[in-house]
C-alpha cells in the first residue's frame, strides 16, 4: 500500500503520524493532537477563496418557519433566543453543516427535526440563515480558517482596556479599530477599572489614540462611575464586548444588568486574566437591545484585513509611508514623530495583513 505523500518542509509522512504505534504509545490529549496535524498534513485543498465561508445560502423556501436569534454557538448545536424571550436548543440541518454560524444570527428554525437525529438531540432544528446587516470578523489562523467570527448583526463594538491588571495596551485598540472599520461599526474605547488609577493620572497611553476622535469612556464597576453613560448609549443597540481577559468586561455586563450573575475571574500571578467567558453570548438588556460577552483574547488578529484601512487608522502619515512603512525607522528623529510607538505598530499591522499561510514556507 502506498504512502501518502507530504507537503514540502514536513519531516514526515501522514500515513507515519497516523500510524496506530504512534497512539499506544501518547497520553489520549497528545495523541488527538497529532491525529488533527496528521489530518491537516492529507489535505489536497491548499487554496480556496477566504470570503467563501461568509456565503449564506438562499433562505426563500425557509420564510414561512419561524425566526430566532443564535444566543450561543456550541460545537454541536445552538441555543436561540425566541422571540418571545424563551430559549431552545436546535441542532443544525444537513445543508448547514458547511455554513459558519455565529452568535448574533438570526435564523429560520423547524420545532420538528427536518433530519432523523438521536434521541438524545434537541428536537428543534436550524434550516437557514438570514442575511447579515453587519459581521464582525477577525483573522483566523491560516487559509483552511481564514476568519474567525466574532459576532453578527451587532450596532456597535467596544474594546474594554483596563488602567491596571492588566495593564492598557494601546496597540489592541488599534487592532479592535481596523475590525470594526472592516465590519462598518462604530468602535468605542471603555476604559474599566478607573478607580485603580489615581484621578491626577491622565491615562497618557491614550493620548494618541484621542487624535483619532473615537469616544473613550472611563469606567469603574466598583465605584459606579461612568455606568449611566453606558446604560444611556445602549437603548435600542446591539453591542460587542472585546477585550483581554480579566479586564472587567463580566463585572461591567453584571453592573449593568443586575441579576445576569456572569461568573467573575481573578487576575493571575502572572498579571493575566483568567477567561470565564468560554464563547460569545448574547445577552438581551431592558433597553431595547443587547450585549454580546465575549470570550477574553489574548491578541486580535488582522490578518487578510485590506491595508487601504490603515490610512483611517494612521490618519497622521503621509501615504507614501502606508504604502511600504517597513523602510522607516521608528526611532529615527528626523522623522519628526510624535508618537515614535504608532509608526511600530504601523508596521506590525502592514506585515500582518498580508495574506500568508503559516503551514507553508512560501508566501502566496
Amino acid at each position: 500500500m502506498s504512502q501518502k505523500k507530504f507537503r514540502l518542509g514536513q519531516s514526515r509522512t501522514a500515513q507515519d503520524l497516523d500510524s496506530r504505534e504512534h497512539y499506544l504509545k501518547e497520553r489520549v490529549v497528545e495523541s488527538k493532537r497529532r491525529q488533527i496535524r496528521a489530518e491537516r498534513l492529507a489535505t489536497e485543498v491548499e487554496a480556496h477563496d477566504p470570503n467563501s465561508m461568509l456565503h449564506l445560502p438562499d433562505t426563500a423556501q425557509w420564510s414561512h418557519l419561524p425566526q430566532a436569534t443564535i444566543k450561543q454557538r456550541h460545537s454541536q448545536w445552538v441555543d436561540l433566543l425566541l422571540e418571545d424571550g424563551s430559549e431552545i436548543r436546535a441542532t443544525l440541518a444537513g445543508k448547514l453543516k458547511g455554513v459558519k454560524l455565529v452568535c448574533g444570527d438570526r435564523v429560520h428554525f423547524s420545532s420538528s427535526p427536518i433530519e432523523t437525529m438521536d434521541d438524545k438531540l434537541p428536537g428543534a432544528s436550524v434550516v437557514a440563515v438570514l442575511p447579515r446587516r453587519s459581521l464582525l470578523k477577525r483573522g483566523g489562523i491560516d487559509d483552511r480558517e481564514p476568519w474567525q467570527l466574532v459576532c453578527a448583526n451587532a450596532d456597535e463594538l467596544w474594546i474594554c482596556a483596563a488602567v491596571i491588571d492588566p495593564p492598557l495596551r494601546p496597540g489592541l485598540l488599534e487592532r479592535a479599530y481596523v475590525l470594526s472599520l472592516d465590519a462598518n461599526m462604530p468602535l468605542r474605547i471603555i476604559v474599566t477599572k478607573r478607580d485603580m488609577a489615581s484621578p491626577k493620572d491622565s491615562l497618557p497611553e491614550l493620548d494618541a489614540i484621542r487624535d483619532l476622535e473615537i469616544p473613550i469612556i472611563e469606567t469603574s464597576a466598583k465605584t459606579g462611575y461612568g455606568l449611566d453613560l453606558l446604560q444611556g448609549l445602549l437603548h435600542n443597540k446591539v453591542v460587542v464586548l472585546l477585550g483581554h481577559s480579566g479586564v472587567g468586561k463580566s463585572s461591567l455586563i453584571n453592573t449593568i444588568l443586575p441579576g445576569i450573575g456572569l461568573k467573575i475571574g481573578a487576575i493571575s500571578k502572572y498579571g493575566t486574566g483568567r477567561q470565564t467567558t468560554t464563547s460569545a453570548n448574547w445577552l438581551p438588556t431592558p433597553f431595547g437591545g443587547a450585549i454580546v460577552d465575549t470570550p477574553g483574547i489574548r491578541t486580535l488578529s488582522v490578518r487578510g484585513q485590506s491595508r487601504e484601512l490603515l490610512g483611517t487608522v494612521f490618519p497622521e502619515f503621509p501615504p507614501e509611508w502606508l504604502e511600504d512603512p517597513m523602510a522607516l525607522d521608528p526611532e529615527d528623529e528626523e522623522l519628526g514623530l510624535l508618537y515614535p510607538e504608532r509608526l511600530l505598530s504601523l508596521q506590525r499591522l502592514w506585515v500582518e495583513m498580508a495574506t500568508r499561510n503559516p503551514n507553508q514556507n512560501v508566501y502566496r
